[in-house]
């Protein structure tokens, strides 16, 4: 790992083996500095501080949500199973898509139409209106269901004491069980 100094004058950093142009008294210094020059220029070794235990813990809470989010925003969670005859596709709807595919079924609705064909992963179906409206509202519970959990594993890791307890917190747990139509 290569040492990183630093000039608390100048608030000027310098990594080890990096070159550096600076004005000294005789002219200009281009090139690697040695430790003394650095020494001379003001800069000193830094050394990173030891975290105390509360850092330590607000960067494992920090860490252990990073993942709860990249868990929650997957496939584990964000998704649905499609199954047509032997093939199975999995799928989701943004907010935006659900609001869109509301939006149609209503309209589809009050102008009496009995069949939708809604695209989902590039493969069109066909579903009676009142079928798709179930559909869609089954996947909005879902995803309320998924929200809430989420909402709640952030509450319980920021409420853990100690690092060992948010090392071992599982967040992939509470979730509803992954829709699946057959259509």
């Amino acid at each position: 790992m290569k040492k990183r100094y630093y000039n608390s004058e100048t608030k000027e950093w310098y990594t080890e083996g990096s070159t550096m142009t600076r004005r000294v008294d005789n002219g200009v210094f281009s090139g690697i500095p040695s430790a003394e020059q650095l020494y001379e220029w003001g800069f000193r070794e830094w050394v990173e501080p030891t975290p105390t235990p509360q850092q330590l813990l607000d960067k494992a809470k920090a860490d252990k949500t990073a993942q709860l989010q990249a868990y929650d925003a997957s496939d584990a969670v964000n998704g649905f199973d499609v199954v047509t005859g032997s093939n199975t596709i999995t799928a989701w709807l943004t907010p935006e898509q659900r609001a869109n595919y509301k939006n149609s079924l209503d309209s589809a609705e009050i102008l009496g139409m009995d069949k939708v064909h809604p695209v989902i992963n590039g493969m069109t179906f066909e579903l009676q209106v009142a079928t798709a409206k179930m559909y869609l509202a089954q996947i909005q519970i879902y995803a309320d269901k998924c929200y809430g959990t989420t909402e709640t594993h952030k509450a319980d890791i920021n409420a853990l004491e100690t690092v060992e307890e948010v090392d071992a917190y599982d967040f992939t747990q509470g979730y509803p069980q992954k829709l699946v139509f057959n259509v």
